[in-house]
């Protein structure tokens, strides 16, 4: 027994500790306990106490205390790509890291499983989301230390996880015990690990880390990991030439030059050549040659409007629900501050809708069945998408057909029997009005499919999709409540299939006009137990994070809604939102830009990129999105709002006085435009227009304090 728990069979051990399965007979849950043994000092004293030698009883304990503090750092750590650690317990002579239990198969297994080499685009939904999780770490001053295919584990539901901490030191002070008898733990990894770290004497720096995954990437496409450093350092000094084998030689794929020589780089022997940060490395892998810059990039799902960059938080807007028809209507912007699709998602027939994904989902860990769902993923991060637009593709799409008679579908999680229901086909008249009303719906008269879909439902009382798309027609009106009313009756027919994911999302969108949240996430989650593939309710579930000003918990969803449709342009510029509010512009930017690559027109993109760039002070380019902005949209609020900032830094009062009218004229109870007319207005030197403006901008807001420092400047009351 371990901490109340039962061992039940040791999983692995390295230079730091063993690490064991454990099992709580009374809670019936199952973790994993990391038990720092370090190899070479620690010694059994029975089957389970621990022992070791007086002369090591200094950096041991040095190192048990460096051990507690690195595992309560680490039960601080929340990604869902980062194994959860859960508790430390001090026992027997040592100390115990209790952690969550993944079930799945390692990388390591997964690429040994197969009987091809894994195309680029098939890692893109395994090292995507690690390097976010790296990132995370890094930024929390903390390091890994031992990336490596087998600590990459891969849930069952596809998603991987980063695991075995032990080895993670604080950056700062904590690399090495400083006893009388310094001594090194063997926290290294064959092939994987940088020639520093086996150098006591050497800094702990994020480069190790990127080293280490570089070669994680290197072993997935080569079929075979990378030349130990060690021996690359000895070849160097005897023969006077490195033996690692360059990525483009040893590769069993086709990958860009860009790709290759950033790997290679990343794989220096001095730290120095290596990216710096997880971020710059992402940004040389992404890197793209002139040619593939000017590819014309093909958008295969309905523009969508993402969150503006510039929009309160406090100020949902209105979230109209969702749809993917296969005829995409032409873009029409919002003002507001919805970063959900414009159009209702409607399902097909009286199925779930008919999808078309990129991405790699693992469905039966136990048997390491792979399925390949579509086409293709995102690569290692969202711009390096771009090389493969030509290679891949996604649609998702509606079928409006009528339902063929069928075996009542299996549940995807059964549920108590009182809760189980099975529908019928509808009668053919049913269809045909079914189809006459989809007909008018996607001609926009949803008062006339409204008539249809009723017509419907009295033949068929349970034709769930009847009931779906007339809430979606209800919901175009603005008729929230009875769309409401009719998802609801659509999720009670059929609660537990697949199709029922739909009306659950479409709900969700309601509860979250209503600010709601709560419930709004509880059926994005129901959406998602029955649809783990739907992208698009990844994505408003992001939203519903970001809501929260959970921005991690926003980005990680948006980057699986990412990985299901790599095509998904308002996912990346709702992610780009999310990485602009965690106070990460350079990533928003990314992200904006990645969205335009997808939907050139995307005009929240170029409204959100243009404000990251007013954040790193590159105003011209911000100057430059916001009119393009304007150039498709002449009623942007928040293109106005943002080029007149932008004109006040060039001090042209002139101009900014101008756009800060024209979005007065647009949305009169916007206070930050009455802001920056009257900031506009005190550069011209009219002192009482400015003071009238800022006044006015406080009766909307009271929280502005620029406008109340103005007041002041100008010797003016509020």
């Amino acid at each position: 027994m371990i901490t109340g728990y039962e061992v039940v069979r040791a999983i692995g051990a390295g230079g730091f500790g063993i690490t064991y399965e454990g099992f709580n007979p009374i809670t019936e849950r199952r973790v994993a306990i990391k038990e720092f043994f370090p190899r070479g000092i620690a010694s059994r004293d029975d089957a389970t106490r621990i022992a070791y030698s007086k002369q090591d009883g200094e950096v041991v304990s040095w190192a048990l205390k460096r051990f507690a503090d690195s595992t309560n750092r680490l039960a601080k750590l929340k990604h869902p790509n980062i194994i959860e650690v859960l508790n430390y317990v001090a026992d027997n002579g040592t100390g115990y890291m209790v952690m969550e239990h993944v079930e799945g198969q390692t990388l390591e297994e997964w690429l040994k499983a197969r009987t091809s080499p894994p195309q680029l685009a098939e890692l893109g939904p395994i090292f995507d989301p690690i390097f976010d999780a790296l990132e995370y770490v890094h930024a929390n001053k903390l390091i890994h230390r031992d990336i490596a295919p087998d600590n990459i584990m891969i849930r069952a539901d596809g998603r991987p996880v980063l695991i075995d901490f032990g080895a993670l030191k604080l950056i700062a002070d904590e690399a090495i015990a400083a006893g009388p008898s310094p001594k090194s733990f063997g926290v290294l990894k064959a092939n994987y690990s940088p020639p520093e770290q086996s150098d006591d004497s050497g800094s702990v720096d994020p480069r190790m880390d990127i080293y280490s995954l570089a070669a994680t990437i290197y072993r997935a496409i080569t079929g075979k990991p990378p030349v130990d450093a060690d021996k690359r350092k000895t070849d160097t000094a005897l023969k006077g030439e490195d033996s690692y084998i360059p990525l483009a030689k040893a590769a069993l794929i086709t990958v860009p030059a860009e790709f290759s020589n950033t790997i290679d780089a990343a794989m220096s022997l001095r730290p120095r050549e290596r990216p710096a940060t997880i971020s710059e490395f992402r940004a040389r892998l992404a890197a793209r040659t002139s040619e593939q810059a000017g590819e014309p990039a093909t958008r295969v799902i309905e523009p969508q409007t993402a969150i503006d960059a510039m929009a309160p938080m406090s100020q949902p807007g209105t979230m109209p629900a969702y749809s993917a028809p296969a005829a995409p209507p032409p873009y029409q912007p919002q003002s507001s501050s919805s970063m959900d699709s414009g159009q209702p998602y409607t399902p097909a027939g009286n199925a779930s809708p008919v999808t078309k994904r990129s991405g790699v989902s693992i469905a039966n860990i136990a048997a390491v069945v792979l399925i390949l769902v579509g086409s293709a993923a995102v690569l290692l991060h969202r711009p390096i998408v771009n090389f493969f637009e030509g290679m891949t593709g996604m649609r998702i799409m509606s079928r409006e057909e009528p339902r063929q008679p069928q075996q009542p579908q299996q549940p995807q999680k059964q549920t108590p029997p009182q809760q189980k229901q099975t529908t019928q086909p509808p009668s053919r008249d049913a269809n045909e009005i079914y189809r006459r009303a989809n007909e008018l719906r996607e001609r926009g008269n949803y008062r006339g499919a409204i008539e249809e879909y009723s017509d419907a439902i009295r033949l068929d009382p349970k034709f769930v999709n009847a009931y779906t798309n007339r809430g979606l027609s209800y919901h175009r009106l603005g008729q929230g409540d009875r769309a409401f009313d009719d998802y609801s009756a659509a999720i009670r027919l059929d609660p537990n299939s697949k199709g029922a994911s739909v009306p659950y999302l479409n709900r969700a969108i309601i509860w979250r006009e209503r600010l709601n949240t709560e419930r709004a996430i509880e059926d994005i989650e129901n959406s998602l137990r029955l649809d783990p593939q739907f992208a698009l309710a990844h994505n408003t579930r992001g939203n519903l994070f970001l809501d929260r000003r959970e921005y991690d918990r926003a980005i990680a969803s948006y980057s699986e809604a990412i990985s299901l449709d790599p095509k998904y342009a308002v996912a990346y510029a709702n992610r780009g939102t999310a990485h602009v509010s965690n106070r990460n512009p350079q990533r928003g930017i990314e992200d904006f830009s990645s969205a335009l690559r997808l939907d050139p027109r995307n005009i929240n993109s170029l409204v959100g990129r243009g404000g990251a760039y007013e954040t790193t002070n590159e105003p011209e380019r911000a100057f430059s999105d916001f009119n393009e902005a304007l150039r498709h949209d002449r009623a942007n609020v928040n293109a106005y709002l943002g080029r007149g900032r932008v004109n006040l830094t060039r001090r042209d009062f002139v101009s900014a006085y101008s756009d800060f009218s024209d979005a007065v004229r647009l949305d009169p109870r916007r206070a930050a435009a009455r802001e920056g007319r009257g900031l506009a207005n005190e550069g011209l030197g009219r002192r009482q227009e400015a003071i009238r403006e800022f006044r006015e901008a406080l009766q909307l807001d009271s929280s502005l304090t620029r406008s109340r420092e103005a007041l002041q400047r100008l010797g003016a009351q509020p």
